[in-house]
């Protein structure tokens, strides 16, 4: 019986340097696209290990089929009948694993990932990058951070909030160097060599942050960024005849898509609908993307 199943795909920004410079994007994922699969077996932690088993390029995006699970894993199986379990086994040089669809836009340096309870998360992707270029010689060093891309939703709900109690904002270093941006946050973070920054500001008892200066200005400025650095906003606050305060996050204003598949399906199916799906999200975040880097280099 077809087992329909929803699937969530995100889009990040992604940032990525090199002991020489920044990343060369389009002839990285070139070069990773083309590796034989036996080889792209990489270790991201002590009991998680990604490969990757299908990649397709097409209209100036690849697309990739992840694997994860730990090879070290002995499957635990369950008799519904008995009510018992017992110890499984899998073929020699074989092991349990969870796929996850992963694209790539290189030249407009965005990342799509199918978001799964069970599988590849950003964390653990920026790892594998990290591992893998140099375990196989691409560049001696890579640093790879994703950074989630903002809804243009984001904003519209801080704009209705007619008091906000709370602002947090989380950015990571910039593509090459805090350099690349000019605010306070950011002018603290290279004066301290810092990888990462970090602001909470809470107004005093029974007021409102500004909603057009200081904190929220930041934050939108960094919403408003076509290739932000963001690792996470926090905003806390309230809208006009509301009682109850709300809790906006990146997390929950993070461009994405959904898609349906059946579980049951060949991969190869099931790869084709993640990827279809990843192509429409990229039509609406591309365009996005440049329009937040016309503007920003219009202002600067």
């Amino acid at each position: 019986m077809p087992q329909s199943q929803v699937r969530f795909i995100k889009a990040y920004v992604m940032h990525g340097r090199t002991a020489e410079g920044l990343l060369d994007y389009p002839e990285f994922f070139r070069w990773l696209a083309n590796l034989p699969y036996g080889r792209t077996r990489i270790d991201v932690s002590s009991d998680l290990v990604l490969a990757i088993v299908r990649s397709v390029e097409r209209q100036g995006m690849y697309h990739f089929r992840f694997v994860s699970g730990n090879p070290r894993d002995v499957p635990i199986l369950y008799d519904e009948s008995t009510g018992t379990t017992l110890q499984g086994r899998t073929p020699e040089g074989t092991w349990l694993v969870q796929s996850t669809r992963v694209s790539v836009a290189p030249e407009e340096r965005c990342v799509f990932i199918e978001s799964r309870r069970v599988g590849v998360g950003a964390t653990n992707l920026e790892r594998y990058f990290n591992n893998i270029a140099r375990n196989l010689g691409f560049v001696e060093k890579l640093q790879v951070d994703l950074s989630p891309m903002p809804s243009p939703s984001f904003e519209e709900d801080i704009n209705q909030l007619v008091r906000i109690r709370e602002a947090a904002l989380v950015v990571a270093r910039p593509n090459s160097d805090w350099d690349d941006s000019s605010d306070l946050l950011s002018r603290l973070a290279d004066d301290s060599n810092a990888g990462e920054a970090e602001m909470v500001v809470k107004a005093a008892r029974g007021k409102s942050l500004s909603r057009t200066s200081g904190a929220i200005r930041l934050v939108k400025q960094h919403l408003r960024e076509g290739l932000n650095n963001l690792r996470n906003i926090r905003v806390v606050g309230r809208r006009e005849g509301e009682a109850a305060d709300r809790v906006l996050t990146l997390e929950k204003h993070q461009m994405r898509t959904t898609t349906r598949i059946n579980s049951a399906a060949p991969q190869e199916e099931q790869d084709e609908q993640v990827f279809a799906a990843a192509e429409e999200l990229a039509e609406v975040a591309l365009p996005l993307v440049r329009e937040r880097a016309e503007q920003a280099s219009g202002t600067s």
